[in-house]
């Protein structure tokens, strides 16, 4: 017997790889949601890390990691088709394998806390790795002191063609949203399960600190604004130790924990 997948081995299959491709997020109508996750992502770091600044004026070598390999493929047409020069490599998050690589890793759009506590610290230490000294790590997703009394039982959109029914429990004990996703399409029925770790501000800033990361530094959107515990995003930037030290963190209470 195959031993049992887990959630995310098989969430983004099917039906979902139709809604990715397509969809249209968090009220920029006629936008695509990459586009618009790179301008915010470009802005943290020109802001926070001059010397990237620079980098991106000239011109980024850029490295994609997926777990699906159709997803790696996708990009590259993309990429080729836009005359972007990137490459792209299957590869499970925890077994990343860079060394002293990159001045920064992005991690976008909730893609953030699909292990367990351990797994989560193990992968944040195998992106340090990948970091140069003074590289910058940086984080988006959702706040977990904003999620608990703003999360709804049920929920209901339609993207792409695609008609999604959303049933979500949180379970405040492992801190983790556990949530039942059924996908329509025509007589096309798809159910999906995810369980994701979401991490309050305090939780986030103690897991990078653990993980060895320095100059911790927490945002809200939008865009880039001060960061509470009342804010839906949370995204998080911090820096591997060597190099240059940037700007200091600032301290702030989440009044959660």
């Amino acid at each position: 017997m195959s031993p049992k997948k887990e959630w995310y081995e098989t969430f983004f299959a099917g039906l979902y790889g139709r809604v990715l491709a397509d969809a249209q997020h968090e009220g920029y109508p006629g936008q695509g949601i990459a586009q618009i996750q790179a301008r915010v992502a470009q802005g943290m770091l020109e802001q926070y890390e001059p010397d990237i600044l620079l980098l991106l004026v000239g011109g980024l070598a850029v490295t994609g990691v997926d777990l699906r390999a159709s997803f790696c493929r996708r990009a590259r047409r993309g990429a080729a088709l836009a005359g972007v020069r990137a490459r792209f490599q299957a590869a499970d998050m925890l077994a990343l394998d860079f060394n002293g690589e990159f001045d920064a890793v992005v991690n976008w759009f909730t893609s953030f806390g699909y292990f367990s506590n351990a797994g989560n610290l193990a992968f944040c230490r195998r992106v340090l790795a990948a970091l140069k000294p003074g590289g910058r790590f940086l984080i988006e997703t959702v706040n977990g002191s904003w999620l608990p009394t703003h999360v709804l039982p049920r929920t209901r959109e339609t993207i792409a063609g695609v008609t999604i029914d959303h049933a979500h429990r949180w379970n405040a004990r492992s801190g983790r949203m556990i949530s039942t996703w059924t996908f329509r399409h025509g007589r096309r029925i798809e159910r999906r399960r995810l369980s994701v770790r979401m991490y309050t501000g305090t939780e986030m800033r103690r897991l990078l600190k653990q993980a060895g990361f320095v100059d911790i530094r927490l945002l809200g959107r939008p865009p880039l604004g001060p960061f509470t515990r009342h804010s839906r995003r949370l995204l998080a930037l911090a820096r591997r130790p060597g190099g240059r030290s940037g700007q200091k963190s600032t301290d702030y209470t989440d009044a959660t924990d």
